[in-house]
C-alpha cells in the first residue's frame, strides 16, 4: 500500500547554549494517521513541536511539510496546519466565542458554522461565552481544540491537548481526533506523557526519552503491551509514566 508522506522530520536537533535539547529525530507520519510522540516531561516533546509548526529553528536538520521544507514555503504550511501548542493563550478579557471570531477573521474560509460545529463538539456550549481568563485548564483545551477544529485544516499538530480534562473529556476528545482522521484523513501528530492515551488512538507512537528517539511502533503490533515496550525501549519503571 502506498501512504501519502505528510510530515517528515530529517536529522532534527534543537541546542539552546551547550545543551542539545532534541538530537537527530527522524520520523515520517502518513495521511490519515494519528502518529503519537510518547515521553515523560522534560523529555524534548513541546521543543520538537514548536520547531515543526515554527515557533523555534532547528539547530540541525530539515522538517518537510508534503514534501517541501518549512524553511521556504512558510505560506502553504501555514495553510495546511493547526496546531496547539501547551496551553492555548488567548485574549483573557474576550469571551471564549469572541476569541474565536477574532482567529476566525484571519482566515476568510472559516464560516460562522464552522465555528458553532467546533463549539459544539468540544462541549464548551454552556461556558463559550465566559471571559477567557475564568476558564480552567480544561477548558481552556477545548477552546484550542475548537480553534483547530474550526479551521478545516488537513494536519493538526496538537501538544498534550488532553491536560487537565476529566476521564470523559479525554475519552471524547480521543473520539474527534479517531473521526476525524478516519472519516476525513486528517493527518495528526499528538504529544503525551499518558501511556494509555497513546495506546488507545494512535496508530504508531515514536518513544521519546532524553531528547532522542528510541523506537517507532505500530499499535497493532503491541496487542495490549505498548507499557512493556515503552520500558523496554526507554528503560526506567512502569511507574515514571501516567497510564490513564
Amino acid at each position: 500500500m502506498n501512504f501519502l508522506e505528510v510530515l517528515k522530520l530529517e536529522n532534527v536537533s534543537k541546542s539552546i547554549g551547550k545543551r542539545e535539547i532534541v538530537k537527530n529525530l527522524n520520523l515520517t507520519v502518513n495521511e490519515g494517521e494519528i502518529f503519537g510522540f510518547l515521553g515523560l516531561n522534560g523529555a524534548g516533546k513541546t521543543t520538537t513541536i514548536k520547531m515543526i509548526v515554527g515557533f523555534l529553528k532547528p539547530t540541525r536538520g530539515e522538517i518537510y511539510v508534503y514534501g517541501k521544507s518549512i524553511k521556504n514555503n512558510r505560506i502553504s504550511f501555514i495553510s495546511n496546519i493547526a496546531a496547539v501548542v501547551e496551553t492555548p493563550d488567548m485574549y483573557p478579557y474576550l469571551t471564549g466565542i469572541e476569541n474565536l471570531k477574532q482567529l476566525a477573521r484571519m482566515d476568510r474560509n472559516i464560516a460562522q458554522s464552522d465555528i458553532e460545529e467546533a463549539v459544539k463538539l468540544v462541549g464548551l456550549g454552556d461556558r463559550i461565552d465566559d471571559k477567557f481568563k475564568k476558564y480552567s485548564l480544561g477548558m481552556k483545551q477545548r477552546l484550542g481544540v475548537a480553534q483547530v477544529l474550526m479551521g478545516n485544516k488537513r494536519v493538526w499538530i496538537l501538544d498534550e491537548p488532553t491536560n487537565g480534562l476529566d476521564p470523559s473529556g479525554m475519552i471524547h476528545f480521543r473520539n474527534i481526533f479517531k473521526k476525524y482522521s478516519r472519516e476525513k484523513k486528517v493527518t495528526i501528530f499528538i504529544s503525551s506523557h499518558i501511556l494509555g492515551e497513546m495506546e488507545s488512538m494512535c496508530d504508531r507512537v515514536a518513544f521519546l526519552n532524553e531528547g532522542e528517539i528510541k523506537g517507532i511502533e505500530e499499535i497493532n503490533n503491541m496487542k495490549g503491551n505498548l507499557e512493556k515496550r515503552y520500558v523496554e525501549v526507554v528503560g526506567g519503571e512502569k511507574d515514571d509514566f501516567c497510564n490513564n
